[in-house]
C-alpha cells in the first residue's frame, strides 16, 4: 500500500544529503568555467581567452603609469611592479588596477599597459623619438632609440592612461565583473538588504543552492525561498545529517496556536568540515493532521521576526566570545554560518565540542497568547539532542523574571518574556 509519509521521508533524506553535500565539498566546482564564444575575435588583445601574442600586434607591455618596460612580474599572484615609478598592477579583461607607492588605487583602460614596440618612455636629448610617448629632442622620427641628428623629432604611438569612473572598485562593480565573466552560468547580484546572492529565473529569493552571503552580518545565511523550504522538517533529517559531517545539538519546542501545531527548532554545531553555525526554524501543520514528526516550513503568513547572537567559549576559559550575529529579520529560517571547526580533522564532533557554542536569540510572536503558548512549550523541554552519536542529555530551561535577571544569569538554559509581551529571548549552550 502506498505510504505518503514514507515517500516524504525518502525525498527529505535525498534533499538533506544534497544540501549538506554542498557544505561538505565546498572546494568542488559546481559551476564550471564560463563558455567562451566559438567565434571570438582573435584580433582582440583583451579577449577572455586571449591567444594573440602581444608582440604580433606591434605592441609591447609596459607600465600603465610611466610606460616604462623596466618592470618585473607577474608574480604568483599575477602582479607586476614597475622598477622606475614603483607602481604595482594586475590586469583583467575590463581594466588595469594600479596601486601607487602612496597607497592610492587607480583603474585604467587596458590600453594604458601597452605601447608600440621599441617605444621610449620619454625624456629629452638627441636622437629619434620613434615610438616615444613623450620624447622630444633633435633628430628625425624613426624606430631607433639612440640616433642623433638635427631637426624636430616626432612623437609616435602615444598612449595616455584613461582612468575609469572612481578610484576604487565598489562591491557592485565587482559583482558586475563576475556577471560579465560568468553571466551564462550564474548571475550574482546584491539584494535589497545588501546580501550577495544570485538572480533566480522568477525573481524569488533562492540564493545559490539555497544560500547567500550577508555583507552586513559577515556570515553565510539561507535564502528565504531556498529549495529546502519545499521539504519541511522531521527527525529523519537530524538522524541523516552525520552521514555527511553535519554534527549539532538541537532543541525542539512544541506548542499549539490558532488551529495549528507548531514546532520551533534550534540548532548549533559543525556544518560540514569547514563551517560553524546556528539555526532557528519555524514549522507548523494542521492540528491533528499527522502522528509523524514531519512539519511544514512556515509560509509567508506565519513567519516570525527573529535574530540571534552566537558565541564560542574561549580555550581553557569560562568566557564566551561573540563570533557573529544575525540581524532581526522576518523569516521562517534564521541561520548563520562562518568558516571554522569545532574539532579539526573529525568527521563528526562529539557533544563536548558542540557545547562550546552558545546561542542567545530573540523571537517575536504574533500575539501575547502565542507568546504564552511558546513559553509553555519551552517549559516542557526536557532534553538536548546531539545527533552523532545520538544522545539525549537532560536539559531544562529556567524562566527569568526580568531582562536584567536574564542578562546577569549564567544559567545554561534560560528564557525571558520582554516587556512588549510578545518577544521571547532564549539562551542555551
Amino acid at each position: 500500500m502506498f505510504n505518503k509519509n514514507s515517500l516524504i521521508r525518502a525525498i527529505a533524506v535525498i534533499g538533506v544529503i544534497t544540501m549538506m553535500a554542498l557544505v561538505v565539498l565546498p572546494g568542488c566546482s559546481f559551476i564550471g568555467k564560463a563558455d567562451v564564444p566559438e567565434e571570438q575575435s582573435t584580433n582582440d588583445p583583451f579577449a577572455l581567452d586571449d591567444t594573440v601574442n602581444v608582440g604580433d600586434t606591434g605592441l609591447e607591455q609596459c607600465c600603465p603609469i610611466c610606460q616604462s618596460v623596466n618592470f618585473k612580474g607577474p608574480d604568483e599572484m599575477g602582479y607586476f611592479v614597475c622598477n622606475d615609478c614603483g607602481a604595482q598592477w594586475a590586469e583583467n579583461e575590463q581594466n588595469i588596477e594600479v596601486t601607487m607607492p602612496d597607497g592610492s588605487v587607480t583603474q585604467l583602460d587596458p590600453s594604458a599597459g601597452l605601447r608600440p614596440n621599441g617605444g621610449s618612455s620619454g625624456g629629452s636629448g638627441s636622437g629619434s623619438s620613434g615610438g616615444s610617448n613623450n620624447g622630444s629632442g633633435n633628430g628625425s622620427s624613426g624606430g631607433s632609440n639612440n640616433g642623433s641628428g638635427n631637426g624636430s623629432g616626432n612623437s609616435g604611438g602615444s598612449f595616455t592612461p584613461t582612468p575609469t569612473t572612481g578610484t576604487t572598485k565598489s562591491l557592485q562593480q565587482q559583482i558586475d565583473e563576475i556577471k560579465d565573466r560568468w553571466g551564462d552560468v550564474i548571475k550574482p547580484t546584491i539584494d535589497a538588504d545588501g546580501n550577495i546572492t544570485v538572480e533566480s529565473v522568477d525573481g524569488s529569493d533562492t540564493g545559490l543552492f539555497g544560500f547567500k552571503y550577508s555583507t552586513k552580518d559577515k556570515c553565510f545565511i539561507t535564502a528565504e525561498n531556498a529549495w529546502q523550504r519545499n521539504f519541511g522538517y522531521n527527525e529523519t533529517y537530524d538522524a541523516s545529517a552525520p552521514v555527511i559531517a553535519i554534527t549539532y545539538d538541537t532543541i525542539r519546542v512544541y506548542f499549539d496556536y490558532d488551529g495549528l501545531e507548531w514546532m520551533i527548532q534550534y540548532w548549533k554545531g559543525q556544518y560540514g568540515l569547514v563551517l560553524v553555525g546556528a539555526e532557528i526554524g519555524v514549522y507548523n501543520r494542521a492540528a491533528g493532521s499527522s502522528a509523524s514528526t514531519h512539519f511544514n516550513c512556515a509560509d509567508d503568513e506565519t513567519k516570525l521576526l527573529q535574530s540571534m547572537d552566537v558565541y564560542r567559549r574561549a580555550p581553557d576559559s569560562a568566557k564566551y566570545n561573540k563570533i557573529f550575529s544575525r540581524s532581526p529579520s522576518f523569516t521562517w529560517w534564521c541561520t548563520g554560518f562562518i568558516p571554522g571547526t569545532l574539532a579539526a580533522g573529525q568527521y563528526n564532533v562529539e557533544a563536548e565540542a558542540t557545547r562550546e557554542l552558545k546561542v542567545d536569540s530573540k523571537i517575536t510572536l504574533k500575539t501575547p497568547e502565542m507568546a504564552q503558548a511558546f513559553i509553555e512549550g519551552l517549559r516542557q523541554v526536557d532534553h538536548i539532542y546531539h545527533n552523532a552519536p545520538m544522545t539525549k542529555p537532560t536539559f531544562k530551561f529556567t524562566e527569568m523574571a526580568s531582562v536584567a535577571e536574564y542578562e546577569s544569569s549564567s544559567k545554561n538554559g534560560k528564557f525571558v518574556l520582554e516587556e512588549d509581551g510578545v518577544t521571547v529571548r532564549v539562551c542555551w549552550r
